[in-house]
């Protein structure tokens, strides 16, 4: 993925949230059953899809900057004498 795509990700990823929380914010101001049972279901599907897409973010920045590579070639190298 191209850093524009992983930035424009990363703002949906926070708009999500946002509202995630909002929605949870909303639960307990007006605690009627409808509303609690809209904030808490829908706030956590937004709330889980913004994680996942964060840590899908976090997961191909790290893949550009070739750490795994690094990684896999320190702890695949033969100990030195």
């Amino acid at each position: 993925m191209t850093q524009a795509r992983l930035l424009q990700a990363l703002r949906i990823s926070a708009v999500a949230a946002l509202l995630a929380l909002a929605l949870m914010i909303w639960g307990v101001l007006d605690p009627h059953p409808i509303s609690l049972v809209i904030a808490m279901s829908v706030g956590q599907m937004l709330g889980t899809a913004s994680f996942v897409v964060f840590l899908a973010v976090v997961f191909f920045d790290l893949r550009s900057a070739n750490v795994f590579g690094n990684v896999v070639r320190r702890f695949s190298d033969k100990p030195r004498a």
